[in-house]
């Protein structure tokens, strides 16, 4: 009799080991597609905090020239002109601060703001894709821990039919 339940044991142990291979397999693969994602995540986040950072700073350079360009035009102006032109040039620079406000609404704004709904937007779907990892996770574990029952109750099952099919042969 001791021989029958050794075999049992052992084959019970084969099926379970031999699903639990597979299973950590399919586990490992998933873990690994995720990780991937994540790292995809971060890279296009880090790409678009770039874009927004190099906007800036072309905006922050083009001030910086137009303010040096001004203020030269003005001493050459008030020098060769007098005062009263440099005046008038002023004057002149407040209406194309104006214009050039407006242009500026027209094309880097919406550049930005698109590039904040883009980034709120990759955020939102990251956010999903961890919780949707997270829920995978828990199925992987619910699932192992509903095999490794329903194991039990099959080698339960064969062992005590494994029994009585010896005992009818006693």
């Amino acid at each position: 009799m001791e021989v029958n339940n050794e075999f049992v044991s052992n084959f019970g142990e084969s099926l379970v080991n031999i699903w639990t291979n597979s299973l950590d397999k399919v586990s490992a693969s998933q873990k690994e597609v995720e990780n991937l994602l994540l790292q995809t995540f971060t890279t296009q986040k880090e790409s678009l905090e770039k874009i927004a950072g190099d906007m800036d700073l072309i905006q922050e350079q083009q001030k910086k020239l137009i303010a040096e360009v001004r203020d030269y035009v003005k001493q050459n102006v008030e020098t060769v002109y007098g005062e009263q032109t440099s005046q008038t040039f002023e004057k002149w620079n407040a209406q194309l601060d104006e214009i050039n406000n407006r242009v500026k609404q027209l094309t880097p704004t919406p550049y930005k703001e698109s590039l904040n709904l883009l980034n709120q937007a990759q955020e939102q779907f990251q956010l999903s894709i961890k919780n949707s990892i997270e829920q995978q996770k828990k199925i992987r574990e619910e699932a192992l821990n509903q095999f490794k029952t329903a194991q039990k109750g099959f080698m339960d099952l064969f062992e005590s039919n494994t029994k009585m099919a010896f005992n009818l042969f006693k």
